[in-house]
């Protein structure tokens, strides 16, 4: 009977342990959004708490700068939302509607919802200013862009003058609000390539799971008696 009380105690702290374990993942970013079902894709958006100059013409320098920043978050292959002379944000993110109107909806790392797809997210508006940062904080403040709301090039960067968005504006603003010197630190926005809900664990898994470490715990205490 002691040892059945034993494997039970050690059974409860197990869940305890997996419950905490769920708990301080939801205070951190949220990279699988609630709202959507196992094998539903998605992207993922952030605006980066780092800032850096905008006067390289390269665009594999930015989307260096924000993969690094972004695989902390998760692992993908993320991409600057911003236009150089040689390629738009909405190419270099493969979200140019012109291509694929419909896409895949894409989420800020708070768990709401920035568009409904591709068409939506270049037509001016988003459900949702994109200034949620990697870590989960709200980070009002200029982002480089070098492009117009649609997504394409206008005072790229790499250019003596780049264009600047708001991330706290949902409207025009976010993506094309002003023009500054590209000498300047700001931020810029990140994101992710199409992922994919993963599937609900089976309830049985975690019960298996908890029952496998106490009976491995109990094993260990009459080896040590």
């Amino acid at each position: 009977m002691k040892n059945i009380k034993s494997i039970a105690v050690s059974l409860c702290l197990v869940i305890a342990t997996l419950a905490l374990t769920t708990q301080m993942t939801l205070a951190a970013p949220i990279t699988v959004p609630t709202g959507l079902n196992p094998g539903d894709q998605y992207r993922l958006v952030f605006v980066t708490s780092a800032t850096r100059t905008a006067t390289s013409s390269d665009i594999n320098s930015y989307n260096d700068f924000v993969d690094a920043i972004g695989d902390t978050v998760v692992a993908s292959d993320w991409k600057a939302m911003a236009s150089t002379a040689g390629v738009d944000a909405r190419d270099n993110t493969g979200t140019n509607p012109g291509i694929d109107p419909t896409g895949v909806p894409i989420y800020l790392l708070n768990d709401t919802r920035m568009a409904n797809g591709y068409s939506d997210l270049w037509d001016g508006f988003v459900l949702n200013a994109p200034n949620i940062s990697e870590t989960g904080d709200v980070l009002n403040g200029r982002v480089w862009t070098g492009s117009l709301r649609q997504g394409v090039g206008s005072f790229t960067l790499g250019e003596t003058l780049a264009t600047v968005g708001f991330s706290s504006v949902p409207a025009i603003g976010w993506m094309n609000n002003e023009q500054l010197g590209s000498g300047s630190s700001f931020s810029l926005y990140a994101m992710s390539d199409v992922l994919t809900v993963p599937p609900v664990p089976e309830p049985g898994s975690l019960l298996l799971l908890g029952v496998g470490l106490a009976g491995l715990g109990y094993m260990r205490r009459r080896k040590a008696v």
